[in-house]
């Protein structure tokens, strides 16, 4: 299995970065989506916006981790 780390600078200021990872033959697919903290704050976008990074990776069922500063 592959990993895909994070480090301070995947995540702006402001903003809340989700990323999806997907395995694949040869290696992990990762795809980032920065939002911004106070859409992030509302329930309601939230599903749409971990369909948006899912897409990105090619995959309905990806795994999707949120990232916010200090982690």
């Amino acid at each position: 299995m592959s990993v895909h780390t994070h480090t301070p600078a995947d995540v702006a200021p402001g903003t809340v970065t989700l990323c999806a990872t997907r395995e694949m033959h040869g290696g992990l697919k990762w795809a980032h989506l920065p939002v911004d903290e106070w859409l992030w704050a509302d329930e309601a976008l939230r599903e749409g916006f971990r369909a948006r990074v899912r897409r990105e990776v090619g995959d309905v069922a990806a795994s999707v981790e949120v990232i916010e500063v200090g982690e």
